[in-house]
């Protein structure tokens, strides 16, 4: 859902990319900073400061927009580069809702149940583009909603209710890449 607006703020990332790109930064090596703050985050959550951990992973989800930017502004997008993105993203999430369970803010069973449909999402999608569907960057709650989510609640001291609502809306997203693939492939 949050992917639509991509397009409005592409002009800004590739304001804050460009002297990153002067300075010779690498897509890969932000792609590595990217994963660093979010074990931070994790770290913070584990140490039960939810409102540190919230503005490290707001700041570590604006990296994270920016090293694909950089990748298309200095022409350096390439298949490793993207299957290291999603491979950090994929240990950023499991990272941060282990963290939320270590610090107790969460019953580690629900933090279990969010992580497997986190990455079901992830799974699906990448399956079922391999099985030729097209892109299946559909859902109510993709990486970018389910991330905030995490880090709105966490701003209130409540990632706990964030954690109960990734776990739910992340396996209705899985539901519906399913039978969107599906559809698509059969």
């Amino acid at each position: 859902m949050l992917n639509r607006y991509r397009s409005k703020v592409k002009g800004y990332l590739e304001a804050i990319v460009k002297p990153l790109a002067k300075i010779g930064i690498t897509p890969n090596q932000l792609t590595f900073v990217g994963l660093l703050i979010s074990l931070l985050g994790a770290y913070f959550f584990a140490q039960g400061s939810q409102r540190i951990a919230a503005l490290v992973l707001l700041f570590g989800s604006l990296v994270d927009a920016l090293d694909g930017t950089l990748a298309r502004l200095t022409e350096k997008t390439s298949r490793f580069g993207a299957f290291l993105d999603s491979t950090f993203d994929r240990i950023s999430d499991g990272a941060v809702l282990f963290g939320i369970a270590y610090g107790g803010l969460v019953k580690w069973e629900i933090a279990v149940i969010a992580l497997i449909g986190s990455y079901l999402v992830s799974y699906e999608r990448c399956r079922a583009e391999l099985a030729g569907s097209g892109t299946l960057a559909i859902g109510i709650a993709e990486r970018a909603e389910r991330l905030l989510i995490i880090i709105v609640t966490a701003l209130f001291n409540r990632v706990d209710i964030g954690v109960y609502a990734v776990a739910v809306l992340a396996w209705i997203t899985a539901f519906q890449r399913l039978w969107e693939a599906k559809k698509r492939l059969d």
